[in-house]
């Protein structure tokens, strides 16, 4: 085999997964290393809401409009890795998110004010609106905004669908093969060190999530990523989904396509461990009942932990360093 390629990416969750698939379109190689199994971390266990107007602060100009662009690309993504032959469950179903509150109604209307500038077709819909929509929704809802653009995506199915079609598209995928190290030559980057060996490349990206700080070892340059342990639980009740996910500022709930409902989500900073925390359950189905109170008759399904990374000011970490 051989141990070469124009770039070595270090991670196989969707960023790491994502880069090598766009990379190979333009005709560059990559392979890409994860220490698990692809998608194993915060990629799999995700929500998947794919929501920047309620996910990205809008005051940074250029991180917005990155995300709004990324928005942009799912659907033509989703369509051309299910042409690749596996449907990454993405689903533009719009995003609704409600309020319990005059007080959260007034904030949703704040922001709806400059929604409205972004030609996305936002509106907000009136308690009887949301009643429509959401037949099974709590009668305490006061109103909600409805973006008809955004979705949500499965993240396990992301990730198996991107390695497939990288695949298909030369792109090497090697799972279970940690990276140890950088290695460099007159200052260069020249390749890796892993478990399978040293692997040659004239790139190397960092697409390791939180465990990205660890590179902090191998580089010249400090990178102040964090981990941020989130849980989420998934419920069962026939008859009752979603059309779309729906968030209540303390939880939402994500309609899934086998017709399960995924309820997030929980945030523990500077945690590592892969714990499902009594806790982090209890809260999370209190949210979910207080949206559909027909969920406490569910079926308790799942919980998964994901570790996402952080930065102090929570913006990502993009960019070139010296070498």
């Amino acid at each position: 085999m051989t141990k070469h390629s124009d770039v070595v990416i270090v991670g196989g969750g969707v960023m790491g997964c994502a880069t090598a698939y766009y990379l190979a379109r333009r005709g560059i190689t990559s392979s890409v290393f994860e220490q698990n199994t692809f998608g194993w971390g915060a990629s799999g266990a995700t929500a998947g809401v794919v929501g920047p107007l309620w996910h990205v602060p809008h005051d940074n100009e250029p991180y917005f409009e990155l995300a709004l662009k990324s928005l942009r690309m799912f659907p033509t993504l989703a369509s051309d890795l299910t042409d690749a032959g596996l449907d990454p469950q993405y689903r533009q179903s719009g995003v609704l998110k409600v309020a319990f509150t005059e007080e959260l109604a007034g904030t949703l209307r704040d922001d709806l004010a400059w929604q409205s500038d972004l030609d996305m077709a936002v509106e907000w819909l009136d308690a009887q609106e949301v009643s429509d929509r959401e037949p099974d929704i709590s009668p305490r809802v006061l109103g909600g905004v409805y973006s008809p653009q955004e979705g949500y995506v499965v993240g396990q199915s992301l990730v198996d669908s991107l390695v497939h079609a990288g695949t298909q598209l030369g792109v090497r995928f090697f799972d279970k093969t940690e990276v140890f190290g950088i290695e460099t030559k007159a200052s260069r980057v020249v390749g890796v060190r892993t478990a399978a060996g040293s692997f040659e490349a004239g790139h190397v990206v960092l697409a390791s999530g939180p465990w990205t700080g660890i590179a902090t070892r191998w580089i010249p340059e400090d990178v102040p990523i964090r981990p941020i342990k989130g849980q989420r639980i998934l419920l069962r009740l026939p008859g009752l989904l979603p059309r779309s996910p729906v968030d209540g500022f303390s939880g939402y709930c994500v309609p899934q396509p086998d017709g399960r409902i995924l309820v997030a989500a929980t945030r523990h900073e500077y945690e590592f461990d892969q714990v499902v925390t009594a806790g982090a359950i209890a809260d999370m189905i209190k949210a979910a009942v207080d949206l559909y109170p027909k969920l406490k008759d569910a079926q308790f399904d799942s919980a998964r932990v994901g570790v996402r990374p952080g930065t102090p000011d929570d913006l990502p970490i993009i960019g070139p360093v010296p070498g």
